[in-house]
């Protein structure tokens, strides 16, 4: 019970960052979800920091690595949102905003893993 306990705060804790990334970044780039952008490479950067010194390095156990990397990290990143601005973007045929959105959140975000992994064994 402990587990799901602390899960649940993890994820309240890295939706209320991802909400709040969005309301900070509404109204730079009218029409394009720069907040889920940041939320999406921000957590693709910290998973891949993160599971290396949490899993790879066995630093942290059980229930605290998974408050962090299911629960604020599963918050935090928001590819179900993704998918649906996206579509957003599709539907209304504004084609290089939809190029740039998905280069940046998949591209992006898996270089920003890499670097993740990388820092991390430093």
């Amino acid at each position: 019970m402990t587990s799901v306990l602390l899960v649940f705060l993890g994820g309240g804790l890295g939706s209320v960052l991802r909400f709040g990334l969005g309301r900070w970044t509404t109204g730079m780039y009218p029409g394009f979800p720069l907040g889920t952008m940041l939320a999406n490479t921000l957590g693709a950067f910290l998973i891949g920091l993160l599971t290396l010194v949490f899993i790879d390095r066995n630093l942290l156990g059980s229930p605290y690595r998974e408050m962090i990397l299911v629960g604020f990290l599963g918050g935090l990143t928001t590819f179900s949102s993704l998918c649906y601005e996206s579509f957003v973007l599709f539907q209304t045929e504004r084609w290089a905003m939809l190029l740039v959105y998905l280069i940046g959140n998949v591209l992006i975000g898996f270089a920003l893993f890499l670097l993740g992994r990388i820092l991390g064994q430093l």
